[in-house]
């Protein structure tokens, strides 16, 4: 199968960006449960939970914001706290999160498990504890951006890490690999290596970066894969790219084919918004919406990274952004929730509910900047 993508410009709706957060909101990732909206992202020393009615709008002063995990200064696993998830697995709600040793550097990133309450209970409310590191994983290799999905019934781990050869030429390398999971916390697999950042464009300088794995599933079952980001996070040209599923053992690196041409990037000085990457997916009918981070500038690095929403079509059962940031709309008004209906799969790769509407809401909202941008196309 074919890596390319077709960009048309036919479909305005994918070439819209929306802002979602107020400022830097690094790593973003939206769960849905209760009716309700849950943004985790990277805060350095915590985790920490905003809620809101509607997924595309955290910036009105609805708006909660809980501490649900800060570890005290010079304890274990209290620096460097990067881009924390929010899971529902078996009836209890966990934080999949990359954290450092005090004193240690980034050399000490791994990736650790929070336990929370009952799923029947709002993740903000209840006893959180640390679990520490992912049981049965390499305790040598650095590690980040975890994630867990379900394949056939089983629960897979995917993240971020340096070559397990522990070179220390290696640690300019960041490939993708998967462990199946016996349980939320623990792995009964050695991790498999299933990318690396071959292509050009997934470089930045001398690094090579992939990161940042999210599973992607057609809500209609066409294709199912890993969107994952790629080059330099600092930079400009941080992009999205796919890692698709072909079938078979999932720990077998053959069982995946990488897609030749990014997902999602911004182009140019000109673009909307900058370095578009680590992103999160919410499903909504037979589409969904993408909420990743991109900066307002070319040269902001790690400043300013704010969450985004952009839409993702299948077309010819391939996901399709339109391979770059669209034209840009600063917000939406958050003071009606979304509606839900049936429709595509839950987190995770899990059944749940999908949202009908947020098409109509973002096109409603962008009508006039559409018809600017398209009039400049001419």
């Amino acid at each position: 199968m074919s890596g390319s993508l077709q960009h048309p410009l036919g479909s305005v709706r994918r070439n819209v960006t929306v802002t979602v957060t107020p400022h830097s909101t690094p790593d973003p990732y939206i769960h849905e449960a209760h009716g309700r909206y849950y943004l985790t992202f990277t805060a350095g020393d915590r985790v920490e939970i905003w809620t809101s009615d509607n997924p595309v709008d955290f910036k009105h002063p609805g708006v909660n914001k809980t501490v649900i995990w800060k570890p005290q200064p010079g304890s274990d696993w209290s620096e460097g706290v990067w881009a924390p998830e929010l899971h529902a697995i078996n009836g209890r709600w966990y934080v999949y999160v990359a954290a450092a040793q005090p004193g240690q550097g980034n050399r000490s990133h791994r990736m650790i498990v929070l336990g929370g309450p009952s799923t029947q209970q709002e993740p903000t409310s209840g006893h959180w504890e640390l679990f520490g590191p992912i049981r049965n994983m390499p305790t040598q290799q650095w590690s980040i951006d975890g994630t867990v999905f379900w394949i056939d019934n089983a629960l897979y781990y995917v993240y971020s890490g340096w070559p397990l050869d522990g070179r220390p030429e290696s640690e300019k390398t960041q490939q993708l690999f998967i462990a199946r999971m016996h349980d939320a916390i623990s792995a009964d697999s050695p991790p498999s290596l299933i990318s690396s950042p071959d292509n050009p464009w997934e470089r930045s300088g001398d690094a090579g970066i992939n990161e940042g794995p999210q599973w992607l599933a057609d809500p209609r079952g066409s294709f199912i894969g890993i969107v994952y980001s790629c080059a330099g996070s600092w930079t400009r040209d941080y992009k999205l790219g796919v890692l698709q599923y072909r079938g078979g053992d999932p720990l077998n690196p053959h069982s995946w084919h990488k897609w030749h041409q990014p997902l999602l990037q911004s182009v140019g000085d000109q673009a909307h918004c900058h370095g578009p990457g680590h992103c999160s997916f919410i499903p909504f009918g037979q589409q969904l919406v993408v909420i990743f981070h991109a900066t307002d500038n070319p040269t902001d690095g790690w400043e300013n990274r704010k969450a985004r929403a952009q839409l993702l079509e299948f077309r010819d059962s391939l996901p399709d952004m339109g391979g770059h940031v669209g034209t840009m709309c600063e917000s939406l008004h958050g003071d009606q929730p979304m509606p839900s209906g049936p429709g595509g799969p839950g987190p995770s790769g899990t059944p749940g509910g999908g949202h009908h509407g947020l098409k109509e809401k973002i096109e409603e909202k962008v009508k006039e900047p559409l018809k600017k941008f398209l009039n400049e196309l001419k």
